[in-house]
C-alpha cells in the first residue's frame, strides 16, 4: 500500500485508538449524594451508629470478635507482659541475652498482636466518639468492637492492611459497613480503589459535600480548592461554593 493511503487512515487509527483508552477509564459520577440522598436507607439522620443501616442487623453483632477479643481484658498484668516481651526482644536484638526457641517466640509473638488488636479497638472507638460526638450512645461495647472490626476487614476488600486503616473504620461510620453494595456510593467506591491514600481525601469530601462541613475532621485545615484538589478528576464537583486557597 502507497504512503498515501496509510497518511489518509492515519487519523482514523488514532481516533480508535484514543476512543479504546477512554473506554478504559471508569466515567466519572455526575452528581453526588447530598444530606438528603445520605439520609436514604438509614434508621435516622444523624452521624451515629444507631442509625447506620447495619445497627439493625442483630444477628450480624451476635458473631464473637477474631482471636477471642471479646474476652480479652488489657489489666495492668497484661499490659506489664507485653512490656516485658518488647523489652526481651529488644535484649535479643542488642545481644545481651541468647535468642529464644522458635516455639517461645512465636507464643510471645501472638500475645502481643492480641493486645495491639484490643488496643487498637479501644482506640478506635473512642476516636470515634471524639470526631462524632455521641456516635455510640448505649450501643454495648462488644458491639461496637465488633463493627469496628468488621470495618477494618473492609479495608481487606481493597487490598489494604486493616490493622493500619482507621481512616476506612471513619469511612464507614459515615456511609454504612456495606457502602461497596450501595449503587449511590459508587463513585465513592471507585475513588478508593484507586489507591489507599484516597481514602482520608473521600472522608474530607463526604464532610464537605454531605455535611457541609468547612474544615477537616483529620486535621483542622479549612475546605479549599487546592486542599481538596485529588477529589475533582474523579469525583463530582460540589454545588456548594468551594473557597479557593488564595482568596
Amino acid at each position: 500500500m502507497s504512503s498515501k493511503y496509510y497518511l489518509a487512515i492515519l487519523p482514523i487509527l488514532l481516533a480508535l485508538m484514543m476512543g479504546c483508552n477512554t473506554s478504559q477509564h471508569k466515567k466519572k459520577q455526575d452528581t453526588y449524594v447530598d444530606f438528603k440522598g445520605w439520609s436514604e436507607g438509614r434508621v435516622c439522620d444523624k452521624l451515629l451508629w444507631k442509625c447506620l443501616p447495619e445497627s439493625n442487623d442483630t444477628k450480624r453483632w451476635q458473631k464473637p470478635l477474631e482471636n477471642g477479643l471479646d474476652s480479652f481484658e488489657l489489666t495492668t498484668e497484661v499490659l506489664q507482659k507485653q512490656r516485658a516481651i518488647v523489652q526481651r526482644w529488644r535484649d535479643e536484638e542488642d545481644g545481651k541475652v541468647k535468642e529464644q526457641s522458635m516455639r517461645l517466640s512465636q507464643l510471645s509473638e501472638g500475645f502481643y498482636d492480641r493486645v495491639e488488636a484490643k488496643k487498637f479497638l479501644k482506640e478506635m472507638e473512642q476516636d470515634l466518639e471524639k470526631e462524632f460526638p455521641g456516635f455510640w450512645r448505649d450501643t454495648p461495647k462488644k458491639v461496637r468492637y465488633r463493627w469496628i472490626q468488621r470495618a477494618m476487614n473492609k479495608a481487606k476488600r481493597f487490598g489494604y492492611d486493616p490493622k493500619q486503616n482507621n481512616q476506612m473504620v471513619e469511612l464507614c461510620a459515615r456511609i454504612g459497613l456495606d457502602f461497596d453494595k450501595d449503587p449511590k456510593w459508587d463513585y465513592i467506591t471507585k475513588f478508593i480503589s484507586l489507591k489507599e491514600d484516597n481514602i482520608g481525601t473521600a472522608n474530607d469530601y463526604l464532610d464537605f459535600t454531605v455535611f457541609e462541613s468547612d474544615y477537616s475532621l483529620q486535621n483542622g485545615d479549612k475546605f479549599t480548592d487546592w486542599y481538596l484538589r485529588e477529589c475533582f478528576p474523579y469525583l463530582p464537583k460540589p454545588k456548594r461554593p468551594l473557597p479557593r486557597l488564595n482568596d
